[in-house]
Protein backbone atom coordinates (compact mmCIF):
# COMPACT_ATOMS: atom_id res chain seq x y z
CA UNK A 1 0.00 0.00 0.00
CA UNK A 2 1.16 3.19 -1.11
CA UNK A 3 1.79 5.50 1.89
CA UNK A 4 2.04 8.95 0.83
CA UNK A 5 3.88 10.70 3.67
CA UNK A 6 6.74 8.02 3.37
CA UNK A 7 6.45 9.20 -0.42
CA UNK A 8 6.53 12.88 0.77
CA UNK A 9 9.66 11.84 3.15
CA UNK A 10 11.47 10.42 -0.15
CA UNK A 11 11.39 13.63 -1.99
CA UNK A 12 12.53 15.62 0.58
CA UNK A 13 15.61 13.60 2.18
CA UNK A 14 16.77 13.34 -1.58
CA UNK A 15 16.36 17.19 -1.51
CA UNK A 16 17.72 18.12 1.09
CA UNK A 17 20.67 16.28 0.10
CA UNK A 18 21.76 19.56 -1.73
CA UNK A 19 22.70 21.10 1.36
CA UNK A 20 25.68 18.95 1.51
CA UNK A 21 27.05 20.27 -1.49
CA UNK A 22 30.26 22.53 -0.81
CA UNK A 23 30.52 25.77 -2.89
CA UNK A 24 34.08 26.88 -2.04
CA UNK A 25 35.85 23.55 -1.04
CA UNK A 26 38.40 24.45 -3.62
CA UNK A 27 39.17 27.33 -2.48
CA UNK A 28 41.30 27.57 0.71
CA UNK A 29 40.10 30.04 3.36
CA UNK A 30 37.17 30.89 1.83
CA UNK A 31 33.62 29.78 3.71
CA UNK A 32 30.74 31.93 2.19
CA UNK A 33 30.11 34.07 -0.80
CA UNK A 34 30.96 37.42 0.67
CA UNK A 35 34.94 35.83 0.94
CA UNK A 36 34.79 34.27 -2.49
CA UNK A 37 33.83 37.53 -4.14
CA UNK A 38 37.19 39.16 -2.11
CA UNK A 39 38.88 36.34 -3.87
CA UNK A 40 37.62 37.51 -6.94
CA UNK A 41 38.10 41.25 -6.44
CA UNK A 42 42.18 40.34 -6.21
CA UNK A 43 42.64 38.18 -8.67
CA UNK A 44 45.33 39.64 -10.88
CA UNK A 45 43.24 37.98 -14.01
CA UNK A 46 39.82 38.88 -13.02
CA UNK A 47 39.59 41.79 -10.48
CA UNK A 48 40.21 44.31 -12.92
CA UNK A 49 37.20 43.14 -14.78
CA UNK A 50 34.68 44.32 -12.65
CA UNK A 51 34.29 40.10 -12.61
CA UNK A 52 33.87 40.58 -8.58
CA UNK A 53 29.99 41.73 -9.67
CA UNK A 54 27.53 39.81 -7.96
CA UNK A 55 25.84 38.40 -10.95
CA UNK A 56 29.30 36.87 -12.12
CA UNK A 57 29.44 35.54 -8.88
CA UNK A 58 26.13 33.71 -8.89
CA UNK A 59 26.20 32.31 -11.97
CA UNK A 60 29.80 30.95 -11.56
CA UNK A 61 29.07 29.17 -7.88
CA UNK A 62 25.61 28.87 -8.58
CA UNK A 63 25.67 26.75 -12.11
CA UNK A 64 27.55 24.13 -9.78
CA UNK A 65 24.96 24.22 -7.38
CA UNK A 66 22.61 23.97 -9.63
CA UNK A 67 23.93 21.55 -10.94
CA UNK A 68 24.29 19.50 -7.69
CA UNK A 69 20.16 20.31 -7.63
CA UNK A 70 19.75 18.32 -10.63
CA UNK A 71 21.44 15.46 -9.81
CA UNK A 72 19.46 15.08 -6.66
CA UNK A 73 16.05 15.77 -8.09
CA UNK A 74 17.23 13.08 -10.36
CA UNK A 75 17.77 10.94 -7.42
CA UNK A 76 14.60 12.67 -6.02
CA UNK A 77 12.69 10.89 -9.04
CA UNK A 78 13.92 7.51 -9.48
CA UNK A 79 13.45 6.43 -5.72
CA UNK A 80 9.70 8.10 -6.15
CA UNK A 81 9.27 6.17 -8.72
CA UNK A 82 11.19 2.87 -7.51
CA UNK A 83 8.99 3.22 -4.19
CA UNK A 84 5.74 3.02 -6.42
CA UNK A 85 6.76 0.08 -8.15
CA UNK A 86 7.83 -2.04 -5.75
CA UNK A 87 4.40 -1.24 -4.01
CA UNK A 88 2.52 -1.77 -6.69
CA UNK A 89 3.88 -5.31 -8.27
CA UNK A 90 5.07 -6.24 -4.71
CA UNK A 91 9.15 -6.32 -5.40
CA UNK A 92 11.75 -6.43 -3.56
CA UNK A 93 15.27 -4.16 -3.97
CA UNK A 94 17.19 -7.35 -5.36
CA UNK A 95 14.75 -7.87 -8.19
CA UNK A 96 14.54 -3.96 -9.44
CA UNK A 97 17.56 -4.27 -11.46
CA UNK A 98 19.03 -5.85 -14.52
CA UNK A 99 22.53 -5.52 -15.42
CA UNK A 100 24.03 -4.81 -19.01
CA UNK A 101 28.15 -4.66 -20.24
CA UNK A 102 28.09 -1.21 -21.95
CA UNK A 103 30.79 0.11 -23.31
CA UNK A 104 31.80 4.18 -22.03
CA UNK A 105 35.14 5.39 -24.46
CA UNK A 106 37.47 2.70 -24.10
CA UNK A 107 36.04 0.94 -21.52
CA UNK A 108 33.33 -1.70 -20.70
CA UNK A 109 31.26 -0.74 -17.24
CA UNK A 110 28.31 -2.43 -15.99
CA UNK A 111 24.69 -0.43 -16.29
CA UNK A 112 22.06 -1.36 -14.24
CA UNK A 113 18.25 -0.54 -14.82
CA UNK A 114 16.62 1.99 -12.43
CA UNK A 115 13.77 -0.30 -12.39
CA UNK A 116 12.67 -3.97 -13.40
CA UNK A 117 9.09 -5.65 -13.97
CA UNK A 118 9.86 -9.43 -14.96
CA UNK A 119 7.09 -11.09 -16.81
CA UNK A 120 6.18 -13.40 -13.71
CA UNK A 121 4.69 -9.51 -12.03
CA UNK A 122 2.80 -8.48 -14.95
CA UNK A 123 -0.49 -7.56 -14.44
CA UNK A 124 -3.09 -6.08 -16.48
CA UNK A 125 -1.77 -2.39 -15.76
CA UNK A 126 0.84 -3.47 -18.09
CA UNK A 127 0.09 -2.57 -21.90
CA UNK A 128 -0.74 -4.91 -24.35
CA UNK A 129 1.97 -4.72 -26.52
CA UNK A 130 4.42 -4.85 -23.88
CA UNK A 131 3.84 -8.49 -22.59
CA UNK A 132 5.63 -10.24 -25.68
CA UNK A 133 8.94 -9.66 -23.56
CA UNK A 134 10.51 -10.81 -20.90
CA UNK A 135 10.48 -7.77 -18.90
CA UNK A 136 10.76 -4.16 -18.69
CA UNK A 137 13.84 -2.19 -17.73
CA UNK A 138 13.40 1.43 -16.73
CA UNK A 139 15.83 4.31 -17.02
CA UNK A 140 14.58 8.12 -15.00
CA UNK A 141 15.66 10.85 -15.54
CA UNK A 142 14.34 14.42 -14.00
CA UNK A 143 15.60 16.16 -16.82
CA UNK A 144 18.36 15.01 -19.84
CA UNK A 145 20.97 17.43 -20.09
CA UNK A 146 24.41 15.25 -20.69
CA UNK A 147 25.41 16.43 -24.09
CA UNK A 148 28.51 14.39 -23.77
CA UNK A 149 28.41 12.06 -26.47
CA UNK A 150 30.01 9.37 -25.24
CA UNK A 151 27.36 8.82 -22.17
CA UNK A 152 24.29 9.53 -24.76
CA UNK A 153 26.02 6.77 -26.91
CA UNK A 154 26.27 4.59 -24.01
CA UNK A 155 22.68 5.05 -23.34
CA UNK A 156 22.07 3.96 -26.46
CA UNK A 157 23.58 0.78 -26.31
CA UNK A 158 22.31 0.23 -22.84
CA UNK A 159 18.73 0.16 -24.83
CA UNK A 160 19.95 -2.46 -27.23
CA UNK A 161 21.96 -4.63 -24.98
CA UNK A 162 18.19 -4.73 -22.86
CA UNK A 163 16.54 -5.68 -26.21
CA UNK A 164 18.65 -8.61 -26.67
CA UNK A 165 18.32 -9.84 -23.57
CA UNK A 166 13.70 -9.55 -24.26
CA UNK A 167 13.55 -6.20 -22.06
CA UNK A 168 11.60 -3.64 -22.99
CA UNK A 169 13.72 -0.57 -22.40
CA UNK A 170 11.60 2.57 -21.13
CA UNK A 171 13.07 5.64 -20.66
CA UNK A 172 10.92 8.66 -17.97
CA UNK A 173 12.27 11.89 -18.20
CA UNK A 174 9.92 14.18 -16.03
CA UNK A 175 10.74 17.07 -17.30
CA UNK A 176 10.22 19.29 -20.66
CA UNK A 177 13.60 20.92 -21.40
CA UNK A 178 15.68 18.63 -21.87
CA UNK A 179 18.39 18.56 -24.99
CA UNK A 180 16.47 18.05 -28.20
CA UNK A 181 18.91 16.11 -29.81
CA UNK A 182 20.01 13.20 -27.62
CA UNK A 183 16.36 13.28 -26.83
CA UNK A 184 15.58 12.49 -30.38
CA UNK A 185 18.22 9.75 -30.58
CA UNK A 186 17.24 8.04 -27.87
CA UNK A 187 13.90 7.75 -28.90
CA UNK A 188 14.84 5.78 -31.98
CA UNK A 189 15.88 3.01 -29.25
CA UNK A 190 14.02 3.55 -26.57
CA UNK A 191 10.51 3.87 -25.49
CA UNK A 192 10.38 7.40 -24.23
CA UNK A 193 8.86 9.60 -22.38
CA UNK A 194 8.89 13.10 -21.51
CA UNK A 195 6.94 15.63 -19.12
CA UNK A 196 3.67 14.76 -18.39
CA UNK A 197 3.36 11.72 -20.25
CA UNK A 198 6.18 10.36 -18.36
CA UNK A 199 3.77 11.27 -15.22
CA UNK A 200 0.90 9.60 -16.90
CA UNK A 201 2.79 6.33 -17.73
CA UNK A 202 3.69 6.23 -14.19
CA UNK A 203 0.17 6.66 -13.47
CA UNK A 204 -1.14 4.05 -15.70
CA UNK A 205 1.64 1.31 -14.59
CA UNK A 206 0.91 2.30 -10.91
CA UNK A 207 -2.61 3.43 -10.06
CA UNK A 208 -1.09 6.53 -8.48
CA UNK A 209 -1.43 10.28 -9.59
CA UNK A 210 2.40 11.29 -8.94
CA UNK A 211 1.89 14.40 -10.80
CA UNK A 212 -1.58 15.25 -8.43
CA UNK A 213 0.73 14.36 -5.26
CA UNK A 214 3.56 16.49 -6.13
CA UNK A 215 1.46 19.69 -6.51
CA UNK A 216 -0.49 18.90 -3.25
CA UNK A 217 2.96 19.04 -1.62
CA UNK A 218 4.39 22.07 -3.42
CA UNK A 219 4.64 24.60 -0.93
CA UNK A 220 6.84 21.97 1.66
CA UNK A 221 8.98 20.98 -1.42
CA UNK A 222 9.18 24.99 -2.58
CA UNK A 223 10.17 25.82 1.03
CA UNK A 224 13.05 23.12 0.51
CA UNK A 225 14.33 24.58 -2.56
CA UNK A 226 13.92 28.44 -0.87
CA UNK A 227 15.72 27.34 1.94
CA UNK A 228 18.89 25.84 -1.01
CA UNK A 229 18.97 28.72 -3.11
CA UNK A 230 18.97 31.81 -0.07
CA UNK A 231 21.60 29.76 2.18
CA UNK A 232 24.09 29.02 -0.64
Amino acid sequence: MINEDELLDIAITNIRKVLEFKPYKSYPGVKNRDQFQELIANDPAFGYLGLDDERYIIARVGGNLITSLHRKLGDMYEALFIYLLKESFNLTDNELHFNVSVKIGDRYQIRSTDGLITKDKFNENIPMNWREFAGIGFEIRSCYQIGDSKRIQADYDMSLALKASKILPVMLIFCNTSLKSPVARLSKSWELYEGINSFNLVNDLTGFNLYDFLNRNSESLKKEIDNILTNF
